[in-house]
């Protein structure tokens, strides 16, 4: 199991090697320390391992590895299934941070308070098709719920 360090960094390996693949260790654990931070995290070190994390820690050290590469669109596949209410608040943060920050979410949650709270956009499917597009402004759970369902 690799450590929070390893696993933060894990997916911008290449981009933070230098030109001769050298690896800047302390470089490495103050950007792991800097998404510790702006995730909040809990960990007792940098070096503690990811399994012995909380699952909303390890869930946020899971969304910091890839917000390492700065993405222009990140897929979120039930980001915050299984974790505290706590964490679950502090992951809607940094999503709505991206959000504002012009990053493109796709959220996938079968939560539809949170999706709901979430999004501008919601897209409900129905038998593998799209059932429904709807701006989120004034949307209500009713009628999400009757475009899944197909129950008028």
């Amino acid at each position: 199991m690799h450590d929070v360090n390893m696993n933060t960094h894990h997916v911008a390996f290449q981009y933070n090697a230098s030109r001769m693949g050298l690896i800047n260790h302390r470089q490495e654990e103050a950007k792991t320390l800097q998404s510790i931070a702006r995730m909040n995290t809990k960990v007792s070190s940098v070096h503690q391992a990811v399994g012995a994390l909380s699952g909303g820690n390890q869930q946020k050290i899971v969304l910091s590895k890839w917000l390492e590469k700065t993405p222009r669109i990140l897929l979120l596949d039930e980001p915050t299934r299984g974790v505290d209410v706590g964490a679950k608040f502090e992951i809607y943060n940094v999503i709505r941070q991206l959000a504002a920050a012009g990053t493109a979410i796709i959220l996938v949650s079968s939560e539809l308070p949170e999706v709901m709270a979430l999004s501008d956009r919601l897209v409900v499917m129905r038998n593998k098709t799209i059932a429904d597009i709807y701006s989120c402004e004034n949307l209500t759970q009713t009628q999400v719920m009757t475009a899944a369902t197909g129950v008028r």
